[in-house]
């Protein structure tokens, strides 16, 4: 009796090993961050109660991901520090390894959803975690079973100290197709009541359009051989009784963002079948009708149980009728505005147009076609640019944020965030 007990126990022992050996890792879908509640929010988070304006700074940021998994996934946070490029830091006092969080808010996906199963929202700082530095921070996600890296996400920390003055104006530049040349010029005047934050330590100011994190423009007096998109030119003026200013001149201004809204149910019904975009999805070189969302996402009318992923064909037709010399891509708020290869098109011969079906989260987005070199090696993508299908107008609403860095040299020495400002061309100072 005690033999067979034993065996049915060293049998169950088995196939429970088995059974989760066999079951795969959670697979990260998508990955965002917001300031606070309000998913067209930057990621801001302010240290301490000083008054910022023109700028919307919050308390917490919240990281939100979608995760694929047979159960609630044993995963984790861990906070990074990141100079003013990026670049993480290796510093224990700033990112310890131990600065972690596994305080997740999870919900169900709905039960017809195959391409993810549950969502977790992170708020930092939180119980496990404080923020003591100002900075860039980037929110590494990992699978506790082998301490996997699944994906990450950007947000800023901003310790008041100096004012910012946005000047936004309108410039020209040569661009490659026969589009309009109309381009920005971007100066943020960084001024402090303390002159030693005007000295050498205040280096750079980096700009954003809003919701694009990954697309910086680097102003900078420290690393003079910074590439920037579009080959744009930048100037530092040395300490001035107004402050020191920092410029980018020659950013192509683009267009306003194309609109997809995925909460019609009616015109994009659940039925897991690809559902094709109106085939005037077109070249616009410089005219639309639809004001956008500043490239956020916005998802909060959708109904919990209607919060899934679509399948969508992107039909361009690029008139007059001949391809792109380029690769050709879908960029937008449904892939935090990054080309990637999973999201380049494919030129149909026969029909002649450029054809991609993706997956997208059911909700309103912005998005926009641009035409780059993927390089099949790495995946990376070389000479992004949205000139050919989308033009350029002076007429955009896209507004843009500026970061000014301080290099504080305790702690071994990070890039802090003592300013922050925001503009777009209907509220520019200048």
């Amino acid at each position: 009796m005690h033999t067979r007990l034993f065996g049915a126990l060293i049998f169950l022992g088995m196939w429970f090993v088995a059974a989760h050996a066999q079951e795969p890792p959670p697979q990260l879908r998508f990955i965002r961050s917001y300031g606070a509640n309000d998913e067209m929010a930057a990621p801001v988070v302010l240290l301490g109660d000083a008054q910022i304006q023109n700028v919307s700074a919050y308390a917490f940021a919240t990281i939100e991901f979608d995760v694929l998994s047979k159960t609630i996934p044993n995963v984790y946070g861990r906070l990074v520090h990141c100079s003013f490029d990026w670049t993480e830091d290796d510093n224990s006092f700033l990112s310890s390894i131990t600065d972690r969080t596994s305080i997740i808010d999870w919900s169900l996906a709905p039960t017809r959803s195959k391409f993810y199963t549950y969502r977790g929202k992170i708020r930092i700082p939180n119980p496990q975690t404080n923020l003591r530095f100002s900075g860039n921070w980037k929110l590494k996600i990992f699978d506790m079973e082998g301490d996997v890296f699944l994906g990450e996400a950007r947000f800023f920390v901003i310790e008041y100290k100096a004012d910012c003055t946005f000047n936004f104006m309108t410039d020209f530049y040569e661009p490659k197709h026969r589009v309009s040349g109309t381009a920005l010029t971007l100066e943020a005047v960084i001024s402090a009541p303390r002159t030693d934050l005007m000295d050498q330590l205040m280096h750079t100011v980096t700009f954003y359009r809003n919701h694009r994190w990954a697309e910086p423009f680097v102003v900078s007096t420290r690393s003079l051989d910074i590439e920037n998109p579009y080959n744009v030119s930048t100037h530092v003026n040395g300490v001035f009784p107004a402050g020191k200013v920092f410029r980018v001149s020659m950013i192509p201004a683009q267009n306003e963002y194309r609109i997809l809204d995925l909460t019609n149910l009616a015109q994009f019904p659940s039925t897991g079948a690809p559902i094709p975009l109106p085939l005037p999805d077109m070249r616009r070189n410089g005219s639309f009708f639809y004001r956008a969302d500043d490239g956020a996402m916005v998802t909060g009318m959708v109904p919990q149980y209607d919060d899934e992923y679509i399948p969508i064909e992107f039909l361009l037709d690029p008139q007059p009728g001949y391809p792109s010399l380029d690769d050709v891509f879908v960029v937008g708020s449904f892939n935090n505005w990054i080309p990637s290869k999973p999201w380049m098109m494919h030129y149909d011969e026969e029909l002649r147009l450029y054809r991609l079906r993706q997956l997208v989260r059911r909700g309103r987005h912005n998005y926009m076609y641009a035409t780059g070199t993927l390089n099949v090696d790495d995946g990376s993508i070389a000479n992004i640019s949205y000139e050919e299908f989308e033009g350029n107008t002076a007429s955009t609403t896209n507004s843009y944020v500026a970061f000014a860095y301080y290099r504080v040299l305790e702690y071994g020495g990070y890039d802090g965030i003592v300013s922050v400002g925001s503009s777009n061309i209907y509220k520019s100072g200048r």
